[in-house]
């Protein structure tokens, strides 16, 4: 009989924590990897109650918009805090420069926020023999905007602050091919 009571309070208990609801936020519409949520990038969503989800919830709305996604947000996914952080690009010790790249300079793969790569110096010549290992340049792709007038694509990109006046210069002059490396 005792077993039979506890039974059937443990299934009332499942049965309301089922029915309990939350309000917390999800996310609208995708934000790329270090861009800023805005208010437009959220929504309300109600989710049952589970101890291990960890959304936001929806009352500290206005406390997220303004921060800097630290991943790339899809729509529909719940927002958590460690999908955030306060810094906007560039953080310390860098810089956003923006790299003009023709189809040849660049992978047929489109580059996503977050993408590690490598800038690598070339020339204008077929017969030059390459580029040290020195001259290449780390850097962490930021956004991939369209094709231009000239057939160039602009793709913005975070360096050391050592490195951006001299990616800067060579992509001024179109001496800059991007490679996707295996970091990111």
């Amino acid at each position: 009989m005792v077993l039979v009571v506890l039974g059937a309070l443990g299934a009332a208990s499942l049965a309301t924590s089922i029915g309990q609801t939350s309000a917390v936020i999800a996310m609208a519409r995708e934000v790329p990897w270090g861009q800023t949520i805005t208010a437009a990038d959220l929504v309300e969503a109600q989710i049952s109650t589970d101890p291990a989800l960890r959304p936001i919830p929806y009352g500290e709305r206005d406390q997220v918009i303004g921060l800097v996604a630290t991943s790339t947000l899809r729509p529909g996914s719940l927002l958590t805090r460690d999908a955030l952080a306060e810094q906007r690009l560039p953080g310390p010790g860098q810089q956003l420069v923006g790299v003009g790249v023709s189809s040849v300079q660049l992978p047929a793969t489109p580059l996503r926020p977050g993408d590690a790569v490598l800038l690598v110096p070339v020339t204008g010549t077929a017969t030059s023999t390459g580029s040290a290992a020195s001259d290449m340049v780390e850097a962490t792709v930021v956004q991939t905007g369209p094709p231009g007038a000239d057939g160039l694509r602009v793709v913005d990109v975070l360096v050391d602050a050592a490195d951006g006046p001299d990616v800067a210069a060579r992509a001024a002059a179109g001496q800059i091919a991007v490679v996707v490396t295996a970091g990111a």
